[in-house]
């Protein structure tokens, strides 16, 4: 499922900036305020303590905490606290503010300028125009990094920003497998926007040794948008960009650069495949130039030679959603490992079942590592390790459908809701197609789908609080894609088809973030379905979400789990 490529390939294209005379420092988030390498480096490249100018973003995040805090660090390490001001500029004021021209005055006078974090589409709904063009203040930005020999740092969302292209996503970082690029933000799976095109060298991904599956995100959404190469970030960690586009490394852990320049991805309804991914893994004193693809590697690291290696042999790793896991994996496992090979899953579940993708690590006769100490931190490096991903089983099969797949008139739309355990098969195996929709699974495939949490629990007399249902139950109540009968919910009752159309055109409104079309209703039964449905059948029925019967609706006839998993998967937007 790939979509909106070719529209992504036209901005990266539109987006390729001047050459510069200033710096970046982009920050992978968690920056701690005893992380001298990096706040000095800032300090540096903005002219020294006693002549540096900073002006702070706040525009990410939703106070100004983490900018207060900012500004404290700053003034601890003698920059005067006239020198260091935080931007009257928040996504409640922007229209205005990001061309006030006493602001813009504020960003002219600077020597430095620095995001905080937060959410990245803030800075960019504050920074550029509804037309695509840059507001007076950011403009300002750029002719500081472009003319004035100033530096660009910025932290988490602050790191994200300054590439042309920037990921978000809604969710776990691992929604990218199984949904794909999402055309708006808060929706499963990752929305690329525009950034505001400081680095070109590829797109900036943070928190990268913290959050689930960031790898694996990236290498999917470098494929889709035809970007060959992807800079994963970690925490307390930065990559100091110079005025002839070289990278260094600074700070306490690492930064991943993924080259997906001959990487393959197969879409489809058992989930996503993807390979030959290549990686290369820098830390604090090592460099590496974009242009020329020269990786050079700190004196003070030895090259980890055959024979040499510390492990011998590794273990499966079963959770690579956990912190430095995939980092811990290669080195340990591979690259300081007379091992060839190393595995991890990524596994998902719902209620009993589950599915995930199996990673596998392998060492290529370009596969390097290195080990040693750099200014007091002891670290690993390596070049060109290989990635593959590969959809499993919750028991590490190959992904076949339901075993009753033959008994569907719909086998991809089943494979697909099935295998992402949106409405999973039972404990056999099977999904049974033409068995008749329950609410309570209804309530599971909707509130699972959107991520819906409830807000006001009502008391219901046939879902106690300790059934497994409840939550579900009480979060489609809660957005109304269900309604109770007084205190009662009736899980175990067949939805009708008149409700399932209403929670459809509900559930829609919250995983498409924009609501179905009106339209007229048209079938031969019109009077028989409630007036406060019409509307909601109407629109299900024009978008293709449901289909009539021979000109009739049948408002209170039930609905099979196979016609469930026809609208779902129509709801979603797959397309395999």
């Amino acid at each position: 499922m790939i979509r909106h490529r070719y529209a992504i390939t036209l901005l990266l294209l539109a987006l390729q900036p001047a050459y510069a005379t200033g710096n970046l420092l982009i920050v992978g988030g968690g920056l701690r305020n005893d992380n001298a390498p990096i706040y000095n480096t800032f300090i540096e490249k903005a002219g020294g303590k006693d002549q540096a100018k900073i002006v702070i973003f706040p525009t990410a995040s939703s106070s100004l905490s983490s900018s207060k805090r900012f500004k404290a660090d700053l003034e601890a390490r003698g920059l005067k606290p006239e020198n260091v001001v935080v931007l009257d500029l928040t996504t409640r004021n922007f229209e205005t503010q990001n061309k006030n021209p006493d602001l813009v005055g504020q960003i002219d006078a600077a020597t430095g300028v620095w995001f905080v974090g937060g959410d990245q589409a803030r800075i960019a709904k504050a920074l550029i125009n509804k037309d695509g063009t840059d507001s007076p203040a950011l403009s300002a930005v750029k002719k500081l990094y472009l003319n004035r020999d100033g530096v660009i740092g910025g932290t988490s969302a602050g790191a994200s920003i300054q590439s042309a292209l920037m990921p978000s996503s809604f969710g776990i970082p691992m929604d990218t497998l199984d949904y794909g690029i999402a055309p708006r933000l808060d929706m499963r799976g990752v929305n690329i926007s525009r950034g505001l095109g400081f680095f070109t060298a590829g797109i900036v991904d943070q928190h990268f040794n913290t959050y689930d599956g960031r790898h694996a995100r990236m290498a999917r959404y470098l494929i889709e948008t035809k970007t060959p190469y992807g800079y994963g970030i970690e925490e307390n960690t930065a990559m100091l960009v110079g005025p002839d586009g070289k990278i260094n490394v600074l700070g306490f852990s690492g930064v991943t650069l993924m080259d997906a320049s001959k990487a393959t991805l197969k879409d489809a309804a058992l989930g996503v495949t993807i390979n030959n991914i290549d990686l290369t893994y820098l830390q604090t004193g090592d460099s590496y130039d974009p242009a020329t693809k020269t990786v050079t590697i700190n004196a003070a690291k030895s090259l980890i030679a055959p024979g040499d290696e510390y492990g011998n042999g590794n273990r499966l790793v079963t959770d690579l959603s956990q912190p430095n896991a995939i980092t811990q994996l290669i080195t340990y496992g591979l690259v300081d490992n007379t091992a060839t090979q190393a595995k991890g899953l990524f596994l998902r579940y719902n209620g009993n079942y589950s599915y995930g993708y199996e990673v596998t690590f392998s060492k290529t006769p370009e596969t390097q590592g290195f080990y040693g100490s750099v200014a007091g931190v002891d670290g690993y490096a390596f070049k060109h390790v290989r990635m593959d991903l590969e959809p499993i089983t919750g028991n590490r099969m190959a992904p076949e459908g339901p075993a009753d797949l033959n008994r569907t008139q719909y086998p991809t739309e089943v494979s697909a809701v099935a295998f992402r355990g949106i409405l999973p098969p039972d404990q056999n195996g099977k999904f049974n197609p033409r068995l008749k929709l329950t609410r309570g699974e209804l309530a599971g495939a909707l509130t699972y789908l959107t991520l819906a949490t409830p807000d006001k629990p009502v008391d219901l007399t046939d879902v106690a609080k300790d059934n497994a249902s409840w939550a579900d139950i009480q979060s489609a109540i809660s957005f109304k894609f269900m309604a109770p009968q007084g205190t009662e919910f009736m899980p175990d009752v067949p939805v009708s088809r008149a409700d399932f159309a209403q929670a459809l055109f509900e559930a829609y409104d919250l995983y498409q973030q924009m609501g179905l079309k009106e339209a007229d209703l048209s079938v031969s039964d019109a009077s028989k379905i409630a007036e406060g449905q019409q509307k909601a059948v109407a629109a299900v029925l024009a978008a293709g979400l449901m289909m009539d019967k021979n000109g009739r609706f049948d408002p209170k006839g039930t609905v099979s789990r196979e016609e469930a998993a026809y609208s779902l998967y129509r709801l979603v937007g797959f397309q395999f």
